[in-house]
């Protein structure tokens, strides 16, 4: 082996991988790799080099991100031009196989850049990981087209679309202000939505930012109060959208039970933890349905407004109310600016819109804006300034009054079906006042994952229970939307579930 070689590759291993140099050879294991050259001239030379070279690289001789002899030297070594060794230095190179940097030298790339695709596995940040990959995965997949009674995601009754409505604004926005609606948009959204969210809201203008959906919010929100390590109260159970966006950010989730809503129990976490803010549903819950009294909200908001933290209210369903009398939001009763408001046009009118909104200090709107900036520089205009138009005229509301007559046959519906195919002592649920979904629960122990799997089959999807507990999750519990089908189709779809359940018990 030519020593220069011989010490250089004894120089890059470690003493227990390196081994002894025997008679001009790396001993390295029972392996013996000899770096012998009977140099010839012309374009041979250069051939062996590179050749013996890349067998010291594929028995790792030479590891991944080892530092190959100079060009200059190993020439001076072998007595040969430095033209020949940079020659066979560019061989290895447009094989692939290494790297020559300007001013550091040439240096060994990873195998996979050569022998195998990339390893995307690999590359993925801890952050990333922090998701629950296989309960997103269970929720996107039961909400496929191919399903013929998607119960399992949160759709309003899309027949009562308002299509003409809505078809006229978008037409009067591109014939009276087409170049508002197509050029760019503040981040903030559209002015004259935020007017007319301000209107609808009775708040500020400046205090709104429009959303694409109450997601985003909750998303930005976790990325502008949450540092890796603080803790954060959501509810038992909640929204899955939340918990990923928290965790995501690097929180650590305390649960706090829905329904009850305890004061002492939440008092206890806050002085115990000190949590960054509290993430809470309090009217027609999801996935319970249920609401939150007057005095259960007061209570919150001063213990919130007694040891700082803030609360984050994501009021989604209040305008889904089927006839029941909606307590005032937090927002409303909060005197000390603690409160953080999320709300999205996507459960009244149709969720491929993508349009919600938040309310929140100007200072807040500000920050949240420019963390906005980082994934989206500005926000669309057409759909905006369509809906503005609507409120403005009233056709909103009108569509939402008629939704809400809907929403309640369908309930009715879907609490008949459940009523006239599960047995007394089976299955327990909460008659929802509002919202969009059936909170089902076994009454004893039974073989949950089974049953849904097998209406899965059939063509019938349910979110389940584990979806929405953020640690140790309630398996005997799903959550099914009543308002996603026209009643006919409901009725089958739970008929179908119940045959299901019937099976998976057997």
């Amino acid at each position: 082996m030519n020593p220069l070689l011989k010490d250089h590759i004894a120089a890059r291993l470690p003493d227990s991988k390196a081994g002894k140099v025997v008679n001009g050879s790396i001993r390295r294991s029972s392996a013996i790799v000899d770096f012998d050259l009977a140099l010839d001239d012309g374009e041979f030379v250069l051939r062996q080099v590179a050749k013996q070279i890349e067998s010291c690289i594929a028995k790792g001789i030479f590891p991944p991100g080892s530092k190959l002899p100079g060009e200059r030297s190993l020439a001076r070594q072998l007595n040969r031009s430095r033209n020949t060794i940079g020659a066979a230095y560019q061989m290895l190179e447009d094989k692939g196989l290494i790297r020559r940097l300007p001013q550091r030298g040439a240096f060994v790339c990873h195998a996979s850049l050569t022998t195998s695709s990339i390893s995307w596995g690999d590359k993925i940040s801890r952050g990333a990981h922090l998701l629950d990959e296989p309960v997103l995965e269970l929720l996107a997949h039961s909400r496929l087209p191919s399903f013929r009674y998607p119960l399992s995601a949160g759709s309003p009754c899309l027949s009562c679309f308002p299509m003409v409505p809505f078809r006229a604004a978008m037409n009067r926005v591109l014939d009276e202000e087409p170049l508002a609606a197509l050029g760019i948009a503040p981040t903030q959204g559209q002015a004259k939505l935020r007017q007319a969210i301000a209107k609808l809201d009775g708040v500020e203008p400046n205090r709104i930012l429009v959303l694409s959906g109450a997601q985003e919010g909750i998303d930005l929100l976790a990325r502008c109060l949450i540092e890796p390590g603080d803790y954060a109260v959501v509810e038992r159970p909640t929204f899955p959208g939340a918990i990923q966006s928290l965790r995501a950010a690097g929180a650590r989730l305390l649960q706090w039970e829905a329904g009850l809503w305890s004061a002492e129990q939440l008092e206890r976490l806050i002085i115990g933890y000190s949590p960054k803010l509290i993430f809470t549903m309090p009217t027609f819950h999801n996935p319970t349905g249920q609401t939150m009294s007057r005095d259960q909200r007061e209570a919150v908001l001063d213990l919130a407004a007694r040891y700082g933290v803030p609360i984050v209210e994501d009021d989604v369903y209040s305008r889904s109310t089927l006839g029941v009398p909606v307590p005032s939001s937090l927002r409303d009763l909060d005197k000390r600016n603690g409160v953080i408001y999320i709300s999205t046009f996507s459960k009244v009118f149709a969720p491929g819109l993508r349009l919600g909104w938040l309310v929140a200090s100007p200072h807040m709107v500000k920050q949240l804006s420019l963390i906005k900036m980082r994934a989206n520089l500005f926000t669309e205009g057409l759909q905006q300034l369509a809906l503005a138009s609507m409120i403005r005229d009233g056709s909103f509301e009108s569509h939402v009054n008629t939704l809400r007559k809907a929403h309640a046959a369908l309930r009715s519906t879907a609490i008949r079906a459940l009523e006239g195919n599960f047995t007394y002592g089976e299955l327990e649920w909460l008659v929802p006042h509002g919202g969009l979904y059936i909170w089902c629960r076994a009454k004893k122990p039974a073989a949950v994952e089974p049953a849904l799997l097998h209406a899965e089959e059939l063509g019938v999807t349910v979110a389940p229970g584990r979806a929405f507990f953020a640690d140790d999750p309630d398996d005997n519990c799903f959550r099914l939307c009543f308002t996603s089908l026209d009643a006919a189709d409901l009725h089958d779809a739970i008929a179908i579930l119940a045959k299901s359940w019937h099976l998976g018990q057997l």
